[in-house]
């Protein structure tokens, strides 16, 4: 082959393109290597268990609250769902009047650790499929929680109507919720995968709190969701949700001393 046709080749073959890729390529193998290793980074989460199971969520700690009801999931639910930690009650606020559209709440639980890909499930797309379309845009707001301060000042919440699809029956349901994710709040799903996607981190886990009051509208929905997560919140975090901090700076200790 001739000098001159050696060199269109490599011409050919060396464009921006090609060399971007080249790059790309070898910066991955760099963060995947020996630098990933130096900085620590992790990748698959490690499962970090809860304080103690959900459903020995202390209903003594919730009044003016009593259950009600406990909704027990059927295997193809929590299947679909992707957890068996949970609870599903329904409460009823019993310092509030027969009539009151806030005496009676939905409050579901759901908990999530561990992995590589933990995606979180949403009334946004769950109730999509469920026979309801949004009423009105989601949006994202944040509710005073008296008994967290000063730990947490407020705390954000995505709210989101509903109505139903069927043509005799266009009732509006108003979900309410929040994440706690590694040791903090965050009302969105990419709140949620942020932080659990962190290299540094060894453990994962997420857990979320959701409510809704069957005969409530929206801005009242939005009123009761601070009156009820002042009660179920700090329960869920002292006895609950698991520590962290604590967890990640055994991790380290761990990791230092091998």
């Amino acid at each position: 082959m001739s000098a001159g046709r050696r060199d269109s080749l490599f011409t050919g073959l060396f464009t921006p393109p090609f060399v971007l890729a080249v790059v790309l390529l070898g910066a991955s193998a760099l963060l995947a290597g020996p630098f990933a290793r130096s900085l620590k980074f992790k990748q698959a989460k490690l499962p970090i268990a809860l304080r103690a199971p959900l459903s020995a969520l202390r209903v003594d700690a919730l009044s003016p609250y009593r259950v009600v009801d406990r909704t027990i999931l059927t295997p193809e639910v929590v299947d679909a769902l992707g957890t068996d930690r949970y609870v599903s009650w329904l409460l009823e606020d019993t310092s509030l009047s027969n009539d009151d559209p806030l005496r009676l709440v939905s409050l579901f639980v759901t908990y999530y650790s561990g992995g590589r890909d933990l995606v979180p499930h949403t009334p946004d797309v769950c109730y999509l499929g469920s026979g309801y379309e949004p009423a009105q845009g989601h949006e994202n707001l944040t509710v005073e929680v008296a008994s967290l301060k000063p730990t947490f000042a407020s705390v954000p919440v995505r709210v989101c109507t509903f109505v139903q699809t069927a043509v005799f029956d266009r009732r509006k349901r108003t979900v309410v919720y929040t994440f706690h994710c590694n040791g903090r709040f965050t009302a969105t799903r990419n709140g949620v995968r942020v932080s659990i996607n962190n290299p540094r981190n060894t453990y994962a886990y997420f857990s979320k709190v959701e409510i809704s009051f069957p005969k409530a509208t929206r801005t009242e929905s939005v009123e009761g969701a601070a009156k009820i997560f002042d009660r179920v919140l700090p329960v869920l975090m002292e006895d609950h949700w698991p520590d962290f901090e604590a967890a990640e700076a055994r991790a380290r200790e761990a990791a230092d001393a091998g």
